[in-house]
C-alpha cells in the first residue's frame, strides 16, 4: 500500500526534489489563509515524511532532532494526566509542526529557499490588503478595532509582520531584478503592523531591524532607522490619537504583571514536566488568575507547559543551532541569510518577553522557514554537530551550495 501511495505520489509530482518543493510550497501558503488549514497541511505533511523510510531517515539525521522529537511525546502523557484537554490536541499538532520544520532543514536548497520566501512576500501582501478592508468595514461601529487579517489575533498578525519586514529586506538584498516589489510588499506589511495596534509587535520589529542593519554593517541606514523610530516613539508619546493603545500601557502591564504571578504559581506546583500545552488556560481559574491563553512570556509559558525538563530539551536543541549559525558566519557560509535567521531570532526573544506568538501554528511554521535555511551549503557542519560526529574522508571535497 506505501509503495503504490509512493508511485502516485511520483506520478503525480515526477521527481522527490519536486515532491519536497511543492509540499514546502503548500506549506508556505497554508500559513497565510488561515489556523485550520496550517494544521491541516502540517498534519498530512507529518504523516507523509514519517511514513517514507527516505524522507525520515534525513529528518532524523539533524542534530538533536532525535532528542527533540522523542521529548515533544512526553507533554501528550502530561496533559493527559492533568485533563488538560486542550493540551492533549496542541501536542498533536506542535509534533506535526516539528516535523514539518525539520522537514524543510532536510530539504531545503537556495534556490528553493528563495522561491519560498517569494511566495511569502506575495501572501503576505494579500493579508495586508484584507487588514485594511476589515479595518474599513469595522471603523464605522468599533473605530479602536485592530486588524487582524487571516490571524485569528492582531498579535499572531503582528507576530508575522515582523518577520516578513525581516523577508523583504532580505529578498530586496538577494534578489535585485525585483527590488521594487519587495518594497511594496515591506510598504504592506508595515501597513499591516500599524493596523495590528501591537506595541510587543512593534518594538520586536524595530529590535529585528536593528539587528539586521546592524550585522550587515549599513550604518547610515541604521543611523537614519534609529532616528525615525526615534521621532515616531516621540510623535506617538505627544499624539497619543495616532496608535491608541499607548494610553493602556500601565492596564496591559497590570494584567501581565497579575498573568505572570499566576504563572510562577503554577510551575512552582509542577516544575518538572510542566502541565502539558496551553496549560495557563486550565491553571487560570484554579488559581483565580487573569483569564487568557497564555502567559503573555515565552520563558515562563515554557515552563509552565514543560517544566525545566522540556526548557533543558529544547536550549539544546536551540543552542546547538546557534552553534551552527556562528559557524556558517565564521565559515562565510550564506551570510545574508545568517543575518536574516539572527535578526528574526532577535523579534522573537524580544516579543517573547511581553507575549508568546511561537506556539502557534502559522507564526511558528514562518520562523521554522525563515530557519530552514541553517543546512543549506552547511551539510559537513551538521555533521561535526552531531552527538556523534563522523569524520570527513580524507580528500572529500566539501560541498558548499546545493
Amino acid at each position: 500500500m506505501k509503495k503504490q501511495a509512493e508511485a502516485l505520489w511520483q506520478t503525480c509530482l515526477g521527481t522527490k526534489e519536486r515532491a519536497d518543493a511543492f509540499a514546502v510550497l503548500l506549506l508556505t501558503v497554508s500559513v497565510f489563509l488561515s489556523f485550520y488549514t496550517a494544521i491541516a497541511a502540517s498534519l498530512v505533511i507529518a504523516v507523509a515524511v514519517m511514513l517514507d523510510d527516505g524522507r525520515r531517515r534525513r529528518l532524523l539525521a539533524i542534530p538533536y532532532a532525535r532528542l527533540l522529537l522523542g521529548f515533544l511525546i512526553v507533554p501528550f502523557f502530561v496533559a493527559a494526566m492533568y485533563n488538560n484537554l486542550r493540551g492533549i490536541l496542541v501536542s498533536f499538532v506542535l509534533y506535526a509542526i516539528i516535523i514539518c520544520g525539520l522537514l524543510l532543514r532536510s530539504v531545503m536548497t537556495r534556490a528553493l529557499f528563495g522561491r519560498m520566501l517569494d511566495w511569502a512576500c506575495c501572501c503576505s501582501v494579500g493579508c495586508a490588503l484584507l487588514a485594511v478592508g476589515q479595518k474599513i468595514v469595522y471603523w464605522p461601529s468599533m473605530p479602536e478595532y485592530r486588524s487582524v487579517s487571516t490571524f485569528t489575533n492582531a498579535n499572531y498578525y503582528g507576530a508575522v509582520v515582523e518577520i516578513m519586514l525581516l523577508v523583504c529586506f532580505y529578498r530586496f538584498q538577494t534578489n535585485r531584478q525585483s527590488r521594487g516589489w519587495y518594497l511594496v510588499a515591506a510598504a504592506a506589511n508595515l501597513c499591516g503592523l500599524y493596523l495590528t495596534g501591537s506595541m510587543s509587535s512593534a518594538i520586536a520589529a524595530c529590535a529585528g531591524i536593528f539587528v539586521y542593519l546592524l550585522l550587515q554593517r549599513r550604518r547610515s541606514l541604521l543611523i537614519l532607522f534609529c532616528v525615525l523610530a526615534a521621532a515616531a516613539a516621540a510623535l506617538i508619546m505627544y499624539f497619543p490619537v495616532l496608535f491608541p493603545r499607548v494610553e493602556n500601557v500601565d492596564t496591559a502591564w497590570d494584567q501581565r504583571f497579575s498573568i505572570w504571578m499566576t504563572a510562577l504559581h503554577g510551575i512552582l506546583e509542577h516544575p518538572l514536566l510542566g502541565q502539558g500545552a496551553s496549560a495557563y488556560e486550565m491553571i487560570a481559574p484554579q488559581l483565580g488568575g487573569y483569564l487568557t491563553y497564555h502567559c503573555h512570556n515565552l520563558l515562563l509559558d515554557t515552563l509552565l507547559n514543560f517544566g525545566f525538563v522540556g526548557l533543558s530539551v529544547f536550549l539544546m536543541f536551540g543552542l546547538q543551532q546557534a552553534r551552527l549559525l556562528w559557524l556558517r558566519f565564521r565559515n562565510r557560509i550564506g551570510r545574508p541569510s545568517n543575518v536574516l535567521m539572527t535578526a528574526a531570532m532577535a523579534a522573537v526573544l524580544v516579543h517573547g518577553v511581553t507575549d508568546v506568538t511561537v506556539f502557534w501554528s502559522q507564526t511558528s511554521l514562518l520562523r521554522l522557514m525563515v530557519f530552514s535555511s541553517l543546512s543549506v551549503g552547511a551539510e559537513f557542519l551538521e555533521r561535526e554537530l552531531s552527538p556523534r560526529p563522523r569524520r570527513l574522508a580524507s580528500g572529500s571535497a566539501v560541498r558548499l551550495t546545493r
